[in-house]
């Protein structure tokens, strides 16, 4: 796929405290692969929903192969892929996904300023997959499902919020902020936001990626709702919350975020070579593989052949395998 460096402005400068950030408006792909958990294979991965870079594909492993596609992301120089399990919403007799206000990929500091940039080719995970109740929910993920805006009137059985919200549905999942430059193994540092401590031995402090996605409830559940969420991840309930990383940012904007990381309650853009902080491509960010794989989820669930689903929610009669690098 031929690498599109033409941009059309966007808003460079922004007014919020968070370190540094890239909004992405809506997903560029549904589609039933995980090229982490599942290299090669379509048969194994629910429902995603894709942000950045566009040259993903079921096999894609490294930062170059990212670098080669077109990202719908406000920063040019960003030529990462992220995903997370599709959000659901009941319309008929079928499930399609909640309309995406706005993703938002964070990078702060982590409590202590990071050593190193994200290593070329480094891929993450944060949450688990196969989690079905709070217990199983991975603590360090810090995983949290809110109204924005709203007073906390508690969480449902599934784990979303038991009352319509008058804005937006929001998500916070934070990932892994040590790395062992060599093996590309990675971990949490010790402790919890705010209070961190130091990385594993052998691994050094990158920067703190951490997803913030706004789904908008207005139009697809009018009538909002009390009680029981009529909502599901495409993996399940809210538990089941996990996100996806793999590195494409050019050399010299992850070295620039390193410098971002380092202000605690300051923003920093990041801006370089492909253009600025808040700037756009002007190609459109595609499937890549459009002939292989779905991005229908009724279709997804049937070619794996191994969940079945109740009226709101799910339950699967088979856990997901864990990645090699863990989940």
């Amino acid at each position: 796929m031929a690498f599109i460096t033409l941009l059309t402005s966007g808003f460079a400068a922004r007014t919020i405290h968070a370190y540094t950030q890239v909004n992405i408006a809506t997903p560029f792909m549904y589609k039933n692969i995980d090229p982490i958990v599942f290299p090669g294979e379509y048969d194994k991965s629910h429902l995603h929903s894709f942000y950045g870079s566009d040259a993903v594909t079921v096999s894609t492993q490294t930062s170059e192969e990212l670098r080669g596609g077109c990202t719908n992301a406000e920063n040019p120089n960003d030529m990462s892929t992220y995903w997370t399990p599709t959000l659901l919403y009941q319309s008929g007799d079928s499930w399609e996904p909640v309309p995406v206000m706005r993703f938002s990929a964070y990078y702060g500091l982590g409590d202590e300023p990071a050593s190193i940039p994200f290593p070329e080719n480094l891929q993450m995970l944060a949450g688990d997959a196969s989690a079905q109740t709070s217990d199983a929910m991975p603590a360090e993920a810090h995983s949290e499902w809110f109204c924005e805006g709203d007073a906390n009137n508690g969480l449902d059985g599934n784990g979303f919020p038991t009352q319509t919200c008058s804005t937006h549905l929001q998500q916070l999942l934070y990932f892994p902020n040590c790395v062992n430059t060599e093996t590309l193994e990675y971990a949490y540092k010790d402790g919890e936001p705010g209070s961190y401590h130091e990385c594993p031995s052998g691994m050094q402090a990158m920067p703190q990626l951490r997803f913030s996605i706004r789904y908008d409830m207005r139009e697809v559940v009018p009538g909002g709702w009390s009680g029981t969420a009529p909502v599901k991840l495409a993996c399940g309930p809210a538990w089941c919350s996990h996100g996806d990383f793999i590195n494409g940012w050019t050399e010299e904007s992850g070295q620039a975020l390193v410098d971002a990381a380092s202000l605690k309650d300051e923003y920093l853009s990041v801006n370089g070579a492909l253009g600025n902080d808040g700037d756009m491509m002007s190609c459109e960010a595609t499937d890549a593989d459009p002939e292989h794989g779905t991005g229908d989820y009724a279709e997804s669930v049937e070619v794996m052949s191994k969940r079945s689903v109740p009226a709101v929610g799910w339950t699967s009669r088979n856990r997901l395998a864990r990645s090699r690098r863990g989940m």
